[in-house]
């Protein structure tokens, strides 16, 4: 067997391979004009409900679906029930973080157990979102 070492990596490189707190602002601006330009897009079409309004956009070419991707919480739910999805999401994981604690599991086991519980977590808001996803298809 060999021993391969790696070099350090200057940190100059690993800074510029990263977004700086700006950057993320930028984005998190650019985003929300977005989400903002596409909600009141659907709430102007001249349909009945979200999903209709937003079939009819997409037939118009108003919209594209790469433009809905990641953003269904925010077209179709108020910001303050999104708020409560994430807060209930993080509250759930970290119960169960104490029951793992107080069933004694190792570290490597904690963590895996954990880990699994919050994917499991979040897939549940990916079915959610495919599923408005097929509505508006």
């Amino acid at each position: 067997s060999r021993l391969h070492t790696y070099q350090r990596s200057p940190i100059s490189l690993l800074r510029s391979l990263s977004y700086t707190k700006e950057d993320n602002d930028k984005f998190g601006k650019l985003a929300l004009v977005e989400g903002m330009r596409i909600k009141d897009l659907i709430a102007d079409a001249p349909q009945d409900s979200a999903s209709q309004s937003i079939k009819h956009l997409l037939r118009r070419g108003s919209l594209s679906t790469d433009e809905l991707i990641g953003i269904d919480h925010f077209i179709f739910a108020k910001p303050t029930k999104v708020r409560k999805m994430r807060k209930d999401h993080a509250a759930a994981v970290l119960r169960k973080q104490q029951e793992l604690r107080q069933d004694r599991q190792t570290t490597n086991d904690l963590l895996s157990s954990l880990s699994k519980f919050a994917q499991s977590s979040s897939l549940k808001s990916s079915e959610n979102a495919r599923v408005r996803a097929a509505m508006a298809a």
